[in-house]
């Protein structure tokens, strides 16, 4: 029980950061957008280390909702829902994780993000944190 206890503490704290690095580096981008100018070195690295924490927060939701579905589920056999939660976490990473090598890939050659792919990742990053919490909110909705 303690075991649960301290993955779903984890798991938890991990969502919240996610979502809310998600959005600060989102926010950053666009006021930057609207001022039609590239964010300054200070801010690009600051975008940066907050892609970067976002990697993290979503690989330690990975690490934390694998044995937690284990130890409360004994298997990942747990319904469409359940399924359209993790497609939804996958694309999350996927997103997350091609914004973190864009971001350092720009970062070496000194330029900032690419105007294109900040405009995309962004709504690709809500969709499926959306669909992960529709997904969770229907597993585990009994009725």
């Amino acid at each position: 029980m303690t075991s649960i206890i301290i993955l779903k503490f984890f798991h938890y704290l991990s969502l919240f950061l996610a979502g809310g690095l998600g959005v600060g580096n989102a926010v950053l981008f666009k006021a930057h957008q609207k001022a039609e100018m590239a964010p300054a070195p200070p801010v690009q690295k600051t975008m940066m280390t907050l892609a970067r924490l976002g990697l993290v927060a979503i690989a330690v939701l990975w690490i934390t909702g694998i044995p937690l579905t284990y130890q409360i589920y004994g298997s990942f056999a747990l319904g469409w829902a359940f399924h359209l939660k993790l497609w939804g976490a996958t694309a999350l990473l996927g997103a997350i994780a091609f914004l973190n090598i864009h971001l350092s890939i720009q970062a070496k050659h000194r330029n900032p993000p690419d105007p294109k792919i900040m405009k995309i990742v962004p709504p690709i990053a809500r969709v499926s944190l959306a669909i992960v919490l529709f997904g969770v909110a229907i597993f585990t909705t009994s009725v």
